[in-house]
C-alpha cells in the first residue's frame, strides 16, 4: 500500500514537472515596444536685423490652437479630413509652448521693438502679439507638411489691431515619418522667420 502510494506521488510530480516545462515553453515572449522618440522645433537665425527699433515693448501672447492639439501630439493626415498622431513620436513640449519661444527668440533678435516679453510676465507694455495655428500637420497624402499661422499685432490698452497677416507653407517630405515631417516642419520655420521680420519692418498691413 505504501509504495503504491509513493510511485502516485513519484507520478504526480514528474507530471506536475513536465507541465511546468510544457507551459514555460509555450509562454509567448513579449515583444518590445520601442522607446518614444521626442522632438522640438529648432530656431535658425537669419541674421536680419535692424539699427533701431520702430515698436515700442511687446508681449509674445501663447499662441491659440485647438485643444484636441494642446498635446505634445505630432498630427499627420494619411487622407483628407481623417487626422491621426505619430503613437512613438511626440513633441517634447506643447506645440503652442515651443512655438512662443521660437518667436520670442525670433522677434528679439530682429530688434525690431525695444524689448520682447513672454505674455506671463505681469509687464505692463503697449503691444502684443498674437498667434494662431490654424494649421501645422503632416500631410502623408501630398506628401508635405502644411503650416498655417496667423499673426496679430496689437495695441494692447486699447485692443486695436496694428496689422495682421495669414502665413502659409507647404513644404515636401523626404519620406512618411515623424522625423521627416520634423525637418520640413523647421525647414518651414525658417522661411517664416524671414517673412516674419519682412512683414513686421514694413509700414503697410
Amino acid at each position: 500500500m505504501i509504495k503504491k502510494t509513493l510511485k502516485r506521488k513519484i507520478l504526480h510530480s514528474y507530471l506536475f514537472i513536465l507541465a511546468l516545462l510544457f507551459t514555460a515553453g509555450c509562454t509567448p515572449s513579449i515583444n518590445k515596444v520601442a522607446p518614444l522618440k521626442y522632438y522640438t522645433l529648432h530656431f535658425q537665425n537669419n541674421d536680419h536685423k535692424v539699427d533701431k527699433a520702430i515698436y515700442d515693448f511687446v508681449k509674445v501672447d501663447l499662441p491659440h490652437i485647438s485643444t484636441k492639439h494642446m498635446t505634445e501630439s505630432i498630427i499627420y493626415s494619411k487622407q483628407p479630413f481623417q487626422k491621426n498622431s505619430y503613437s512613438q513620436s511626440r513633441w517634447k513640449e506643447p506645440l503652442p509652448v515651443m512655438l512662443q519661444e521660437w518667436m520670442v527668440q525670433s522677434i528679439n533678435n530682429t530688434k525690431l521693438f525695444k524689448g520682447v516679453i513672454r505674455v506671463a510676465s505681469r509687464a505692463n507694455v503697449p503691444l502684443m502679439l498674437e498667434t494662431d495655428i490654424v494649421k501645422f500637420e503632416h500631410i502623408i497624402f501630398k506628401n508635405e507638411v502644411d503650416i498655417s499661422l496667423r499673426v496679430i499685432l496689437i495695441e494692447y490698452k486699447q485692443r486695436k489691431i496694428i496689422k495682421h497677416k495669414l502665413f502659409n507653407y507647404h513644404l515636401k517630405v523626404k519620406e512618411a515619418s515623424a522625423e521627416s515631417a520634423i525637418l520640413s516642419f523647421n525647414e518651414a520655420l525658417k522661411q517664416f522667420d524671414q517673412d516674419l521680420f519682412l512683414w513686421l519692418s514694413t509700414i503697410e498691413q
